[in-house]
């Protein structure tokens, strides 16, 4: 995971040499430090770790609490979490694009990107207080004063910083530190859950996500800037450094717009079903789409992969997509079939309401990830190829299509129609851009 992955020639890194044969430890060993590969196997490591910790988190949350309790408080945690996504004003994208080359002004680079994330997150989370209740009565959140707002506030800046960790620790090469900062988290969130159950049930779920986000700003920045940003620069030479201000600013502004979509047709969607069909129905989209997306999380964390490795290398993008293709490959069909088998076992432990009610959710969510990572991988070539506006034009498509067939199918569906509507944009989208793929997999530069 830290070793080199070539030496430092002009500025580009360049490819290792091919494995030489040697005793199958050593030939793990070599393939697990490959920085492609590393990164890819600690992130789906981390998104395994994750979900286990949150699916034991919501089993706990769905048997301790009333379903209209953890409907409302996976309403306000999605909104945390939509809004604190619409703050990292899509810094992750430049963050993985730019801070493997950016030399000595990469902590500056983390820098802004924090202070201008955390800027906005606070206008983001005082306009929704504002603003919420006028679209929507089934927005407001419980009531809880000065202090909920607050603290509200806070948790959309927290997390937003939060995010943005995972993204700088990978592109420093310190993606195995992405798992153990989550697996941390998640035993406080439990944690924290069952000791506010008694002294706080309104508001324990928001809570329990608020504290440990909190607690663990400090000794993740303090590995950052005392030790990753150091042995960045050593392991990978010279570099380009920063770019232009003005073309930092065009990609940071175009790819904010395709992600201010694609946030409106993924992580939207729970806020939508609490808006059109209450915070009951809500518990029982949530649970489906929780499983459901857990493997999308993986295929985001291989884009982001390829993004961070290419972008040193970019000679080497065909070769290192080819790579992330033929794992996805494997590991996402799988993985959709495992879930869609036992959608009902795994539900129950949620309940027997959820295993009855959400099982379709979780399918349609699960056979969506084939589709979404070639749109990943996608968009990943796009960013470090900076034809930045083919990315603003995905998104836009699928949230279009994912939005549009929801809100169509909602009526007659009930909550099975968002499935449907977001694995039908899914298909569709993946169906247009799959020659642009295929011409960039066949391809040698």
């Amino acid at each position: 995971m830290t070793g080199v992955r070539g030496q430092a020639v002009a500025g580009r890194a360049v490819a290792p040499a091919a494995p030489v044969a040697g005793p199958p430890g050593a030939r793990l060993w070599r393939h697990l430090r490959d920085p492609l590969l590393g990164n890819v196997y600690a992130l789906t490591l981390n998104t395994v770790v994750s979900s286990l910790l949150g699916i034991g988190y919501w089993v706990i949350a769905a048997r301790l609490y009333p379903p209209e309790q953890l409907g409302v408080g996976a309403a306000v945690v999605s909104t945390m979490l939509f809004l604190s996504n619409l703050s990292q004003l899509n810094l992750n994208g430049a963050l993985a694009r730019f801070l493997p080359t950016s030399g000595a002004g990469g902590g500056r680079l983390i820098r802004y990107a924090y202070l201008l994330s955390g800027a906005a997150a606070v206008v983001v989370g005082v306009g929704f207080l504002l603003l919420g209740p006028l679209a929507s009565d089934r927005l407001t959140p419980p009531a809880a004063g000065a202090l909920f707002a607050a603290l509200f506030v806070v948790a959309v800046a927290a997390w937003s910083v939060f995010t943005l960790q995972d993204t700088v620790l990978t592109a420093l090469r310190g993606a195995i530190w992405v798992p153990v900062e989550n697996a941390a988290f998640g035993i406080l969130k439990i944690a924290m859950l069952v000791a506010l159950l008694g002294v706080l049930p309104e508001h324990a779920i928001f809570l329990s996500w608020l504290g440990p986000a909190l607690l663990a700003l400090v000794p993740v920045n303090l590995l950052v800037f005392r030790r990753l940003l150091a042995r960045a620069q050593r392991i990978r030479g010279t570099v380009e450094g920063l770019p232009d201000r003005r073309v930092l600013l065009r990609f940071v502004s175009l790819d904010y717009v395709g992600y201010l979509f694609l946030q409106a047709g993924t992580n939207a969607l729970p806020l939508l079903v609490a808006a059109s069909l209450g915070a009951q129905a809500n518990a029982v989209f949530y649970v489906g789409w929780l499983l459901g997306t857990a493997l999308e999380l993986v295929a985001y964390h291989f884009g982001t992969s390829l993004t961070v490795e290419s972008a040193a290398a970019p000679e080497r993008l065909p070769a290192y997509a080819r790579q992330v293709l033929r794992r996805g490959l494997l590991l996402f069909g799988g993985g959709a079939l495992v879930l869609v088998a036992t959608a009902p076992v795994l539900l129950r432990l949620f309940g027997s309401h959820y295993a009855q009610a959400s099982a379709g959710v979780l399918r349609l969510f699960a056979i969506a990830v084939i589709p979404r990572l070639l749109i990943t991988m996608f968009v990943a070539a796009c960013r470090v190829r900076r034809t930045i506006g083919r990315v603003v034009a995905v998104h836009a498509t699928v949230t279009t299509l994912v939005v549009g067939l929801a809100f169509a199918l909602m009526p007659a569906l009930g909550v099975t129609g968002v499935g449907v509507a977001y694995l039908t944009g899914q298909l569709l989208v993946a169906a247009a851009i799959l020659p642009a793929l295929l011409r960039l997999l066949r391809s040698d530069a």
